[in-house]
């Protein structure tokens, strides 16, 4: 899912409700291996670009992959998408989108991912 708007107008908010209802719904598998009932609060992830961005080559996939894996059973909310990526050089940024989109992919009966741009 992806929210737009100006600032201010409540995207962030409305993407949390979003996550909430599609959870509360049981619209992704729970990993039942873990034995332990997830509260409703860790089901809701949220990451910025310095969550996903790594300080050097290779430390950018392992912070995503690290990121999605807690996001497993829920929502990874995504604050702030549109700064992920800084200008056409940002190979960092670029890596960031690059693993996201993959494990999105991979994860994709076990994931909502929503940002606001």
């Amino acid at each position: 899912m992806r929210f737009l708007g100006n600032p201010g107008t409540g995207k962030t908010v409305v993407a949390r409700l979003v996550g909430e209802l599609l959870l509360a719904m049981g619209d992704t598998w729970q990993n039942q291996e873990e034995g332990v009932a997830r509260k409703q609060a860790e089901l809701m992830q949220e990451a910025s670009r310095a969550d996903l961005v790594g300080e050097h080559t290779g430390a950018t996939a392992i912070k995503v992959q690290g990121v999605v894996k807690e996001a497993l059973g829920g929502v990874l909310f995504i604050d702030e998408a549109y700064a992920l990526v800084q200008g056409a050089r940002d190979n960092f940024g670029v890596e960031a989108v690059d693993t996201l989109i993959k494990e999105m992919e991979d994860n994709r009966a076990h994931l909502i991912v929503a940002w606001h741009a």
